[in-house]
């Protein structure tokens, strides 16, 4: 599917299905405003997404399953109610996991001034995520004025929606990359900090600062935020509490599921309803 973009300083759009990736790039003539765009939406259900960026910024408010996307130095994950920010020009890549629906909005490099320069997740207010409905709902139409008023206030709404931690920051160490490259890889890995200090050729104490240096968390806290972020993506995705307790290095179901209960407050059966949109 193709959705042109208009002559105007603000498209929205929303997209819905079943594990999409979302690839983006910028078609603007040197006579058109910087505003037109163009995104295709395609599925690929085990590809990661090719590495692109485009003219505008981009708003992408979750609203059922997980989109995941990665740039140079960070790996994130948006959950529902939650909003990604990405600003003009920034390379990056990703994909969804289950059943999706997003609500994206593209915005002229004039009106993303005030925003993050770097990409941004947030949880969405109840505010946030009404504009976003509305300016990308085609049954509504909004006058330039009266959009111009609604974008002002979103763009209020995104600068001061409270940060989500749901990012994983990697390091330029080449003796930290070879082991959070690891860990991608095989998440359910219990190798100490001790133990890659000797594949890696460091101590075990200069692998903690730089831990705490390059990402601004220790070892331990870094691979747990590994860890939800690949049992939110497997839960939206339909795996079981035995699956993910084997892919993740967790003894049995049940450690795993006593693990996600303290780090998210609900059970992965909870979890797997509210990002199915089956919650009752």
């Amino acid at each position: 599917m193709t959705v042109p973009i208009s002559n105007v300083n603000l498209y929205a759009t929303r997209l819905s299905g079943h594990r999409y990736m979302i690839h983006t790039t910028a078609k603007c003539k040197t006579d058109m405003p910087s505003a037109c765009f163009s995104a295709f939406l395609r599925t690929a259900p085990d590809h990661e997404g090719y590495p692109h960026q485009h003219a505008t910024g981009q708003l992408v408010l979750v609203k059922r399953g997980i989109l995941t996307g990665c740039t140079e130095n960070h790996n994130w994950l948006l959950q529902p109610g939650m909003v990604g920010w990405i600003p003009p020009e920034h390379t990056h890549w990703g994909k969804g996991a289950g059943p999706i629906e997003l609500v994206v909005l593209y915005l002229a490099p004039e009106r993303c001034a005030r925003l993050p320069k770097q990409i941004a997740l947030l949880r969405a207010t109840t505010l946030l995520t009404a504009l976003c409905e509305r300016l990308a709902d085609t049954n509504v139409l909004l006058d330039s004025a009266r959009k111009d008023r609604m974008l002002e206030l979103l763009l209020d709404e995104v600068s001061d929606a409270p940060s989500d931690g749901l990012i994983l920051t990697l390091s330029r160490d080449k003796r930290l990359n070879r082991i959070t490259d690891a860990l991608m890889h095989a998440p359910g890995d219990r190798v100490t900090l001790a133990e890659w200090g000797r594949q890696v050729g460091a101590t075990e104490r200069t692998l903690a600062r730089l831990f705490r240096r390059e990402t601004g968390l220790s070892y331990k806290d870094w691979r747990y935020r590994l860890l939800l972020r690949e049992a939110l993506t497997g839960l939206a995705d339909g795996l079981s509490n035995e699956n993910l307790a084997d892919k993740l290095g967790f003894a049995s179901a049940d450690c795993f599921n006593h693990w996600f209960r303290r780090q998210t407050n609900q059970t992965p059966k909870h979890f797997r309803e509210n990002v199915s949109g089956t919650a009752r």
